[in-house]
């Protein structure tokens, strides 16, 4: 595109800046979509902003004031909660904002226990009422340590399709991984408001559980890795719900005391967990429950899904939708269990070529979001 064509495009669509570049680049992508980065289009807002710095004048919102002063739930939830209300403020920017209003006493958290023991020294009528007290206060412990292994993701916009793409096997920093499919899939993804994304692990590459020095010999080493996995955890922007870790990742925080993928989760306000994550999205009033790992023992070679129906059987979760990486195999099979269909998902791997072992992953044809 001619330098002058996209100036004008900014131009005219520079009243939708609320303060927030992202937000207009985004806009600016999904009404004249010409190919361009989302990147792209930040640097050439910013150039035109410093050029005509008058087209971009908003008027000034005090969204600390928006912040409850009492809270009963996480700093997250409410970080979350303030980001679907003000979406032009990401979660991290509003998790800040939240930090500093609790250090200005300005907030309250209010803790509610489900199990009061001191109830039960208060004088009861009978036995049988006391007996009934506490069945009532152990069934919500047991709730409440289920409910602990589970993670709740509630879509607002409830009257709207929306697709959730499972990924896993990066390996960012491999030579034989197809990175610029991967910037590809990743930022249509990103420019798509109703779909989503999780991760089932092995971000990078990261070979140094048995061979350091190879590894720090490697074209692409593992720092460097790491930040090529920062700026495509950043490229997914809202889009990426949630991350499990694979053995790729955990190498880093096996031979160290520092888990660079915890970090990078908590930085950006993403659900992380490095072993197992249970999620109860809800869209609408349906729950639809999904359960990722990266690995499992009871593999097949001659069906990829095995695993997952297995994890099923082994009563690990109740899921619907039962998703594990590791294998660079794609497989996506239905199964049925209690007359309830669910899904076996194995996401596949951008890592093409594995020269150790003389074999070829290829990714799933799946179809693609416009």
């Amino acid at each position: 595109m001619r330098n002058n064509v996209w100036r004008e495009i900014i131009r005219k669509e520079a009243h939708n800046y609320n303060g927030d570049i992202a937000h207009l680049a985004r806009h600016i992508i999904e009404h004249h979509d010409d190919g361009t980065t989302h990147e792209a289009w930040r640097g050439r807002i910013r150039a035109v902003k410093r050029e005509e710095p008058e087209l971009f004048e908003v008027n000034a919102i005090d969204y600390e004031s928006h912040i409850p002063s009492v809270w009963n739930g996480s700093q997250m939830d409410l970080a979350r909660l303030m980001n679907r209300r003000f979406p032009e403020i990401s979660t991290r920017g509003w998790e800040m904002r939240i930090l500093r209003a609790k250090e200005r006493n300005s907030i309250t958290r209010l803790e509610k226990p489900d199990f009061i023991v001191e109830n039960l020294k208060k004088a009861s009528g009978s036995l049988e009422s006391l007996w009934a007290t506490i069945e009532e206060q152990s069934a919500k412990a047991i709730m409440g340590i289920e409910d602990a292994r589970w993670s709740t993701v509630r879509i607002n916009d409830s009257d709207r399709f929306i697709g959730v793409s499972f990924a896993s096997d990066q390996h960012i920093g491999n030579p034989f991984a197809d990175h610029k499919r991967l910037r590809h899939d990743t930022e249509l993804i990103a420019r798509h408001p109703d779909v989503y994304t999780i991760h089932a692990g092995d971000y990078i590459d990261n070979f140094i559980i048995d061979k350091p020095r190879p590894a720090m010999k490697a074209p692409i080493p593992p720092s460097v890795q790491w930040k090529l996995c920062e700026h495509y955890i950043k490229m997914a922007g809202d889009s990426l719900i949630a991350i499990v870790a694979g053995n790729h990742d955990l190498w880093t925080a096996g031979a160290t005391d520092y888990d660079p993928l915890k970090r990078l989760a908590e930085e950006t306000g993403t659900l992380y967990h490095p072993y197992e994550m249970n999620i109860r999205l809800i869209h609408g009033d349906i729950p639809y429950h999904i359960s990722v790992r990266h690995k499992r023992r009871g593999n097949s070679n001659l069906d990829p899904s095995r695993v997952i129906k297995k994890m099923w059987d082994d009563g690990e979760a109740d899921f619907d939708i039962g998703v594990i990486g590791h294998h660079h195999t794609p497989s996506v099979v239905p199964f049925t269990k209690h007359g309830v269909e669910r899904w076996a998902v194995r996401p596949g791997a951008i890592k093409l070529w594995t020269p150790s072992v003389k074999c070829a992953a290829f990714r799933a044809n799946v179809p693609q979001v416009q």
